[in-house]
């Protein structure tokens, strides 16, 4: 369904610390542009979380894709690696008061949807990661 409304961008993002950052900018200033400002907050940290994972779990380079379709916005990523992401819990060996390892935690518990896929057939290879807010 194309309501006139809807809207894609993509961002190529090398594998260095300052790509979550930019990362989480280009998100905003997107979200701004066309009027949906209110899920920028929940949006910037799905994209931060998204885009630290890959850059953590993946050797190359990233790409960011926001998306509008209808009423869903959908932020993916991504990566050279083709590990399929793990949701870390405590039970899973991340303790109670580590900096790190919920990442995935937090896309699960904010985004309505989420998933990702193996690129392996595809000339890119890697994985994507991705999830989906309604507003």
């Amino acid at each position: 369904m194309n309501n006139g409304d809807d809207w894609e961008y993509s961002i190529n993002l090398p594998h260095h610390p300052l790509a979550v950052g930019v990362a989480r900018g280009a998100q905003r200033l997107m979200l701004r542009a066309h009027g949906l400002g209110e899920l920028s907050a929940t949006a910037e940290l799905l994209v931060s979380e998204l885009v630290t994972n890959a850059h953590v779990h993946a050797p190359g380079p990233s790409c960011l894709r926001v998306k509008r379709s209808g009423k869903w916005l959908r932020l993916s990523v991504w990566d050279t690696s083709g590990e399929p992401p793990r949701i870390s819990t405590p039970s899973a060996g991340v303790a109670a008061g580590a900096e790190g390892g919920r990442g995935l935690g937090i896309v699960a518990e904010l985004a309505d949807h989420w998933g990702h896929y193996p690129m392996g057939l595809s000339r890119a290879g890697g994985k994507l990661v991705w999830c989906e807010l309604n507003g």
